[in-house]
């Protein structure tokens, strides 16, 4: 064989590696394509997500809403800093999900309906409402976030 041969079939072997490398490592990441498809695919798992962070704040679980928020708001917001937002007056009785938007493939805006009842010191009585919120979440590390701001 001549040096020649051996230097094609090296860097043949080197470039089949790489391509080897690069798309398994794609793989292992499972980014988002940004096509409507995968979209499609993860509106049941969004809307799950937002459901069962509803479900946890309805039931005054804020330690579970708390878990659906994103790390890094995890990182510099603790617990007891993020309980202390929510108030004594308000009380949440239902959520659910009106529609799922993407402002790009890893960036969703949630509209939620909230209906909720507000406690009037004074007044003798609640008042009960709803109210259609937006929320934003965000696919981070294979998993949809809360963005809590």
């Amino acid at each position: 064989m001549s040096r020649a041969s051996d230097r094609r079939g090296f860097i043949s072997l080197a470039v089949l590696t790489s391509v080897m490398l690069l798309a398994s490592s794609g793989c292992a990441t499972q980014q988002p394509e940004g096509s409507e498809k995968w979209q499609e695919s993860q509106h049941t798992v969004l809307k799950s997500r937002v459901d069962a962070r509803w479900d946890a704040l309805i039931k005054g679980n804020f330690e579970k809403a708390y878990s659906f928020t994103t790390p890094d708001y995890r990182d510099v917001v603790s617990l007891q800093q993020d309980k202390s937002k929510y108030g004594r007056v308000l009380v949440w009785r239902e959520a659910r999900v009106v529609n799922v938007s993407y402002d790009v493939p890893t960036v969703a805006t949630v509209s939620v309906a909230v209906t909720y009842q507000i406690e009037l010191p004074g007044a003798g009585g609640a008042i009960e409402t709803q109210k259609v919120i937006s929320e934003k979440w965000i696919y981070k590390n294979r998993e949809w976030w809360y963005t809590a701001s």
